[in-house]
């Protein structure tokens, strides 16, 4: 098959392909990421893969392309489904060998203005970070409980053995060692009533507050976020973290179309 198209065209809904042996024409979009957004041209799905790729806003991409908020939104949810399936498949934990761990939770209540509205039920991600990147990389996994009959079985999932854990004083992760005794060689902790870096020990958990940061700044662009998208928007996070690197857009390509096998080149 031969084709050709240029993203310039990006009022172009439709392009075909020619089978040099048989003749027959094919859509581009047949069977691929492309068919399940009919309405939108070629050149603007292209467009707006790759201002995803760069992390731009779900606004200002429907700015950009003059498309509507709900059309570039549905499309962004489907490139985060492609991140979530590629990091189910090819899981990034636990985490290369010996490393230092910072864990932590945090709330990703949405905050009703002016304190009106209908409250929800306490939404909480549980972190464990590692250090031995710069920046640092994290798994991330919504949770239900606090306690340690849910928070430990996550963190073995991370570590490899010989790992040093820090932690806040949080009482879930009380006797690390004796609960994880072939995973944590060794576990420091910083108590945040006092201070938020120990003046003795120098422990602190500033990497995993940085990472609460990144994480909640895009939720609060687009002012808030489901309690069943949350967690695959958090795959998406990891994904540009461990696999997408420096290199969104080529990277995540090839995963994009490894998901749709019966696509014929």
């Amino acid at each position: 098959m031969k084709f050709a198209i240029r993203i310039a065209d990006t009022h172009v809904l439709f392009v075909f392909r020619r089978c040099s042996a048989c003749k027959r024409k094919r859509s581009l979009r047949t069977n691929s990421f492309f068919a399940r957004f009919p309405k939108i041209s070629l050149g603007d799905l292209m467009l707006t893969i790759y201002l995803w790729s760069i992390d731009q806003s779900r606004r200002q991409t429907a700015c950009m392309l003059s498309l509507s908020d709900n059309a570039v939104g549905r499309v962004f949810r489907c490139l985060e489904d492609v991140c979530s399936i590629d990091i189910g498949r090819n899981p990034i934990v636990p985490f290369a060998g010996r490393c230092l761990v910072k864990c932590d939770e945090s709330k990703f209540n949405h905050k009703p203005k002016y304190n009106r509205g209908r409250r929800t039920s306490d939404l909480w991600v549980f972190g464990v970070i590692s250090c031995d990147t710069r920046p640092s990389r994290g798994y991330y996994e919504v949770v239900e409980k606090r306690d340690r009959a849910t928070l430990l079985p996550i963190l073995a999932k991370c570590l490899q053995p010989g790992s040093e854990v820090h932690t806040d004083d949080w009482g879930a992760y009380d006797n690390l060692e004796q609960h994880l005794p072939h995973l944590v060689l060794r576990h420091r902790i910083v108590v945040h009533a006092d201070n938020f870096v120990d003046p003795a020990t120098g422990v602190h958990t500033q990497e995993a507050e940085s990472a609460w940061a990144a994480l909640k700044g895009p939720i609060k662009q687009r002012r808030g976020i489901s309690r069943e998208d949350l967690q695959v928007y958090l795959d998406e996070r990891m994904w540009r973290q461990w696999r997408g690197l420096n290199q969104i857009i080529a990277n995540f390509i090839p995963v994009l179309a490894s998901q749709y096998v019966d696509y014929v080149a």
